[in-house]
């Protein structure tokens, strides 16, 4: 009773400090700038991480939809040799949906003077849709790789159909490695394999619409003559992402020793670490306004104690304790982080419900794949900024609280 007596207090003394207008105007303008700048400090972290979260989710629901969630390849130089049976051992882990292997690597698309390098996919058409969402970002034309007038379909990026300048229709020739070494050795014109186009994709990932291009197995053993039952690649969609660690210690136990085993993080891992790179480093950028806010509360309180100096020195003179002065200051602090925390959560919270409901602030559709800014709330980030702040608040308070505490009565009561 006696501490909660001693807290309540210290809490009336702390408001009355705070909110009652002081003789010393200047104090009161430093208070108040300290309480905006946390204010706006707390509002920015919230609103520029929610964005980030916004643009990173948004890439990865794009990568994710194209690439698969697991993808096991041959080491440079090597096969997956009995890939069928890989595959069968594979689809019967429990947390896996499909799995289908594939053929990949680099090859020359031609299209009259246009020579360009791809990576080309030869993939099993009843396959492709269960790993891979490729067949929902078609442009033009249709998912379709078999043949037609005896010619295998080939499905290509938008900034590859630019460049080759072909549209669905159109007709390119795919050139090996394998067929350029072999013309080479023997002084012969290399072997041409003639796809025709049935599709134009956009993924709107530089990487993928530029480069990549999409065939039949069939098109595929011609161009990269694997040995028989072989593989270069085996795509793996799981029934939840959430289980893609699991599933990849799993499959460590049963993919060989040539192979690697890549999640969709690992397919992209220097993307993905640039975007946490920035949303890290716009945190602490932006956590040094706090921080700055949480120095001018040292200030205006520091000057409270000056002001405050002679009260201080008659509340000990009638038996107030060190304890209760350094529990008034305390609370000071915190009442001070509470108030200007509270405030900047409900605006930066404010502004992304807006931005999430309203789409304040919208972009382009002609430049952009989006018509508004992304964002992201997570609790995680929030909590974390509120921790900041306050934590910043009280640690500024410290040192006054004990400086108040020290005061000697005689000292003050004769400066009085």
């Amino acid at each position: 009773m006696k501490e909660q007596g001693t807290f309540k207090l210290a809490l009336r003394i702390a408001v009355r400090y705070i909110f009652t207008v002081r003789s010393f105007h200047f104090i009161t303008v430093v208070s108040t700038i300290s309480i905006v700048g946390i204010v706006v400090g707390v509002a920015a972290i919230i609103s520029v991480t929610s964005i980030f979260n916004g643009f990173r989710e948004f890439a990865e629901k794009q990568l994710i939809g194209f690439d698969p969630h697991i993808r096991i390849v041959a080491k440079e130089g090597a096969w997956l040799n009995n890939s069928d049976s890989l595959i069968s051992k594979i689809k019967s882990i429990k947390d896996i949906y499909s799995a289908s292997s594939g053929l990949q690597g680099r090859m020359i698309a031609l299209k009259n003077r246009s020579l360009n390098v791809i990576t080309l996919n030869a993939v099993k058409e009843n396959e492709i849709n269960s790993v891979s969402g490729i067949s929902n970002m078609l442009i033009i034309g249709k998912f379709d790789i078999s043949e037609h007038d005896e010619l295998p379909g080939i499905v290509i990026g938008s900034g590859l159909a630019d460049r080759l300048k072909v549209l669905t229709g159109d007709t390119i020739s795919l050139v090996s490695p394998r067929m350029i070494e072999y013309s080479v050795r023997t002084f012969s014109q290399p072997v041409q394999v003639r796809a025709k186009v049935t599709g134009i994709f956009q993924t709107n990932a530089k990487e993928y619409d530029e480069y990549y291009a999409f065939t039949s197995y069939n098109a595929g053993i011609e161009l990269f003559e694997p040995p028989v039952g072989s593989a270069l690649t085996i795509d793996i969609k799981l029934k939840s992402l959430e289980e893609i660690d699991n599933v990849k210690y799993v499959l460590k136990a049963i993919v060989w020793e040539n192979a690697s085993i890549l999640t969709w993080y690992d397919l992209h891992k220097e993307l993905y670490n640039i975007m946490q790179f920035e949303r890290y480093v716009s945190f602490i950028i932006l956590s040094l306004i706090i921080v700055i806010a949480a120095f001018n509360v040292l200030a205006s309180l520091s000057m409270t104690v000056v002001e405050k100096r002679a009260d201080i020195g008659v509340m000990k003179a009638i038996g107030a304790t060190g304890a209760l002065i350094r529990k008034i200051y305390l609370t000071e602090g915190l009442i001070i982080g509470l108030l200007s925390t509270s405030i900047g959560t409900v605006i930066g919270l404010g502004f992304c419900y807006a931005q999430i409901e309203y789409g304040l602030f919208k972009l382009d559709r002609t430049k952009f794949i989006i018509d508004a800014i992304p964002v992201s709330i997570h609790a995680t980030d929030v909590i974390l900024v509120v921790f900041l702040s306050l934590f910043l608040s009280v640690t500024a308070a410290i040192y006054p609280a004990k400086r108040a505490s020290s005061i000697i009565i005689t000292e003050a009561l004769r400066e009085e």
